[in-house]
């Protein structure tokens, strides 16, 4: 996967809202109701259609002081969850 080249956007059909630094989301495939923890939060934030896996990677790299291989595996593999659970797409440009 091209992480320059995918853009990732909520899914129309999730409701998700970060609140006081905390996202809440309900999976639309099973109705449940998830929070997501502060790094979870920040990437769900940053995920607006507009802004690259890369660029979000380099902002939890950034922000968060950890290093870029880990956060790219992590921030992966949970955008690639929120696919699976159709709280997310992917769009590549």
């Amino acid at each position: 996967m091209n992480l320059a080249k995918t853009y990732p956007e909520p899914h129309p059909q999730t409701a998700g809202r970060v609140i006081d630094g905390e996202a809440v989301l309900i999976l639309s495939d099973s109705a449940e109701v998830n929070v997501l923890n502060a790094v979870g939060s920040r990437i769900f934030e940053l995920i607006d259609g507009e802004t690259s896996l890369e660029q979000i990677v380099e902002t939890i790299v950034q922000e968060y002081n950890v290093d870029r291989a880990d956060a790219e595996s992590d921030t992966l593999a949970f955008v690639k969850e929120l696919v699976n659970h159709q709280v997310l797409t992917l769009n590549e440009m």
